[in-house]
């Protein structure tokens, strides 16, 4: 058995990939430090009853927020995701790192989204670093590795 099996894995430098099909050849297009939250709950909704004195929740609708990740680049990525199309959705792979699974292929969360690219503000000392804004149009999906025909 595995040395760290049962034990939580770090997430860091997770890959981002894009491509035109679910089962196409996937680009790397950055490497990534943090991912926001990206699948979120339901938003409850209240409920009551007259003949009670509580209120209670069932989950609603999804939030359709945007997810704005802070990607790490180089200047062949930068141009790449500059090139992409704001109008098209593209389907994003977010590949967490192999410790997460040392007897098989890791995670990997894919959804459809358009995007927009910016700039983060610039410091001394620090990585540089883009906002890659992705305007998700389906649910988040998972499979073992990246999806293949």
């Amino acid at each position: 058995m595995a040395e760290n099996a049962g034990t939580p894995s770090s997430s860091i430098l997770s890959k981002l990939y894009y491509c035109e099909t679910k089962e196409g050849e996937k680009k790397q297009v950055s490497w990534v430090q943090e991912i926001p939250e990206f699948d979120p709950a339901p938003e409850g909704i209240e409920f009551s009853a007259v003949d009670t004195d509580y209120t209670g929740q069932v989950p609603g609708r999804r939030s359709a927020d945007a997810i704005a990740i802070p990607v790490l680049f180089t200047k062949e990525q930068h141009e790449v995701l500059k090139a992409l199309d704001t109008k098209k959705d593209y389907y994003w792979f977010i590949l967490l790192p192999e410790d997460v699974n040392p007897t098989g292929k890791p995670p990997c969360f894919y959804f459809q989204a358009k995007v927009r690219l910016g700039m983060n503000a610039i410091a001394i000392d620090e990585m540089l670093q883009e906002t890659l804004t992705l305007y998700k149009s389906t649910a988040v999906e998972e499979s073992e590795g990246l999806p293949t025909a």
